[in-house]
């Protein structure tokens, strides 16, 4: 089955953050936070970092941070990775992840962890003296820019119209998901089939937006 995340490209601005994430984490010892509000591609950031490193000797895992938790309280103790990517790390108690990275450089003195998280994660960190310090690398993920969206969601309009029409649905695309790329795929994909089931009726603003109101109702 294809990999969606593989499938994806990276925009500019999560091209670099893999970069610059995957090269802090070279040095043992580094923490690194990667920040973003949710749906800005955290999690595609760090599978590309793991798939970039297979295979090697030193292969990062991904986690969510309930599962750090629980290994790192296992006992009789479990292996702990050489390299830990931390998924969620905003979801961090309070006062907690400064000592869940303690217990995890005692068990792994040569590691190096990344934690990935939305704004409460710098919160967190500001709040821990000790874990400000030890980290080496700030990176964030920032919305799309209305060329990236309309990059992103070019190819599943194709069937909506003319370039004008084109052009303008995806500018509200952008607009309605306030360049938050998860979003922005969201309403591409669902136009695109809209579009697919009307052949020759072209896609216009107030289609997105009653697809958004859909999507409101349903998660509602």
């Amino acid at each position: 089955m294809p990999d969606p995340v593989a499938e994806q490209r990276l925009t500019l601005a999560q091209q670099a953050a893999a970069a610059r994430v995957a090269y802090c984490l070279e040095r043992p010892g580094t923490v690194a936070l990667l920040c973003g509000p949710a749906g800005v591609g955290k999690t595609l950031v760090l599978e590309t970092i793991v798939r970039s490193r297979q295979p090697s000797t030193i292969v990062p895992a991904r986690f969510g941070i309930a599962a750090v938790e629980r290994m790192l309280a296992a006992e009789p103790p479990a292996a702990v990775p050489e390299m830990l990517l931390i998924d969620d790390a905003h979801l961090a108690r309070e006062n907690a992840l400064g000592q869940l990275i303690d217990r995890y450089f005692q068990r792994q003195p040569a590691g190096a962890v990344a934690l990935a998280g939305e704004g409460r994660l710098l919160s967190l960190v500001a709040r821990d003296s000790r874990l400000e310090q030890a980290v080496s690398l700030r990176a964030t993920l920032p919305p799309f820019t209305l060329a990236e969206s309309r990059m992103l969601v070019a190819g599943r309009l194709l069937a909506a119209g003319s370039i004008r029409e084109r052009d303008e649905v995806a500018r509200t695309i952008h607009e309605i998901a306030g360049g938050i790329p998860a979003l922005v795929t969201r309403l591409a994909a669902l136009a695109g089939l809209l579009a697919e089931g009307s052949p020759g009726r072209p896609l216009v603003p107030d289609d997105i937006e009653a697809i958004h109101r859909r999507l409101c109702l349903n998660a509602a």
